[in-house]
């Protein structure tokens, strides 16, 4: 094995590890016993030099500055590292939003832990750059494992409010068992395939073996995704967990589950093998979809609202999913990414006026926002528009491009049960339902006249460039969205 070779491909994730280790020696040494608003910058800024530096170094790999043997590394390691230019860009990806998050996260410390938080959120990004990279059954869930304990602690670490240890211990109960059954899954699945690398593995048909060890592992996944009728921890931890925390629940960790999700189901992806998962998929989709849109709509807390909208976001994700194509993979990771921007941005929006407040944010609470927050009252308009579909934003196009590859994979219809018309129809018409939570954010930060109880206090220049940046990546996929819908299809799958 070339040492060398898996030394120069894990160089960026070296840095970000390096950078955690230094965030916290500094923070026990030269700074202990200075203020929490001091510990959290200087932390802040030493993970985003870290973030920078591996970000500067995944580029260099993408142009090939950097050689790395991507196909022979990944024979060598058994899939563990699969490195190609999908894969680095996905990683690269998860890299830049975890780096938006951080000026979230320096501006809205509430705990003593301040080192610990910010190399919990490293780690969590660390974690999520190995799911999108590993084609390895087992590398993969200790992948996973590493996301999901740094973010139950993560979400632990709000001390101002009681709540916050019981969603945790909710979280983490309910995680230990989900990974349970994902690790029975993966061990039936490897019982049938023989091999631990996925990308090596195809089935012709799926004994029924296979789907005991499918219905494990989405079990595991549906989890992780916040799918129905695996989704009763989400409004609890999105409410109570330190915003910046559920931010980063709701954005890269879904990029990083639905990559896996994409990648387990590959074995299965001939019609004679996957005929007998699409069922528990489409009662996934469409349960998620109805949970989550019903259960939105009689939500006053913004982030348990945000918490049931991914609930159904996952749901039209798995409209895609369940078509088995290249284009329908496509869709639903570039779907993924485009909701974890805007949900992150809505998220970061929440954040500031949270603080503002002092206390977590009612949606009363925004009433004649855009007079006191113009700037914060447009990027949240651009966030909950995409969220809800609207053009010419990327949720619109994502959620077209869900809906094309679900007809487009079996495009001729006799009945109405024919292909997946009925599927979108149902995804189309919760899709309007959604409309009236999504409104109701927006009538009353710009409708209501009556002005709240926030303050004006400032935003600060870095979180107001992570504000900018999403709000012009949520516009600019949404106008010119094929360079990357391309790329994902040419280089991922």
């Amino acid at each position: 094995m070339n040492y060398s070779a898996i030394f120069t491909a894990l160089l960026p994730d070296l840095i970000v590890v390096v950078a955690l280790f230094a965030a916290l020696g500094v923070d026990y040494t030269k700074l202990r016993g200075a203020s929490l608003t001091c510990r959290a910058c200087a932390a802040s800024r030493i993970c985003g030099f870290g973030l920078v530096a591996a970000l500067v170094v995944l580029g260099c790999q993408l142009t090939g500055s950097l050689a790395v043997e991507g196909h022979a590394l990944g024979v060598a390691t058994q899939g563990q590292l699969v490195l190609n230019t999908g894969t680095l860009a996905l990683k690269g990806v998860l890299f830049l939003l975890g780096l938006l998050v951080l000026p979230l996260a320096a501006r809205t410390i509430s705990t003593p832990q301040v080192s610990e938080y910010f190399a919990l959120l490293l780690l969590a990004t660390l974690g999520m750059g190995f799911m999108v990279t590993s084609r390895n059954l087992l590398g993969a869930f200790v992948a996973l494992e590493l996301v999901s304990l740094s973010l139950y602690a993560l979400t632990a670490l709000n001390p101002v409010r009681k709540e916050s240890a019981e969603a945790a211990l909710k979280y983490f109960t309910y995680g230990g068992v989900a990974s349970a059954f994902l690790l029975f899954g993966i061990s039936y699945l490897f019982g049938t395939l023989g091999k631990l690398d996925i990308t090596q593995a195809t089935l012709a048909e799926a004994p029924r073996l296979v789907m005991v060890a499918y219905l494990f592992i989405l079990v595991g996944l549906g989890f992780k995704l916040a799918l129905a009728p695996f989704h009763l921890w989400a409004p609890d931890v999105y409410q109570a967990a330190p915003t910046p925390a559920a931010a980063w629940i709701a954005s890269g960790s879904k990029i990083a589950g639905v990559a896996l999700l994409l990648a387990l189901l590959g074995p299965v992806s001939l019609p004679s093998a996957h005929s007998t998962i699409v069922p528990l998929l489409l009662l996934m989709a469409v349960a998620s979809m109805a949970v989550g849109n019903l259960g939105a709509l009689r939500q006053a807390n913004v982030k348990r609202l945000l918490a049931y909208s991914a609930i159904a976001n996952a749901g039209y994700i798995l409209v895609a999913v369940v078509a088995f194509t290249d284009a329908g993979r496509a869709a639903a990771m570039f779907y993924a990414i485009v909701y974890a921007i805007a949900t992150l941005g809505a998220f970061a929006v929440v954040s500031v006026w949270n603080d503002r407040l002092g206390r977590e944010a009612l949606i009363d609470d925004f009433r004649g926002a855009w007079k006191t927050s113009p700037g914060l009252s447009l990027a949240l308009l651009v966030f909950v528009l995409s969220l809800a579909g609207i053009p010419p934003l990327a949720g619109f196009v994502g959620k077209f491009y869900l809906f094309y590859a679900a007809i487009h994979a079996a495009p001729q219809m006799e009945y109405w049960s024919d292909g997946l018309y009925w599927l979108v129809a149902v995804a189309l018409a919760f899709s309007v339902v959604a409309l009236y939570y999504y409104l109701k954010i927006l009538k009353a930060v710009f409708v209501r006249e009556e002005t709240g109880e926030m303050d004006n206090s400032p935003v600060g220049l870095s979180a107001s460039v992570a504000i900018l940046v999403l709000a012009l990546l949520t516009v600019v996929l949404g106008v010119w969205p094929e360079p990357v819908v391309d790329y994902i299809q040419s280089y991922l799958f």
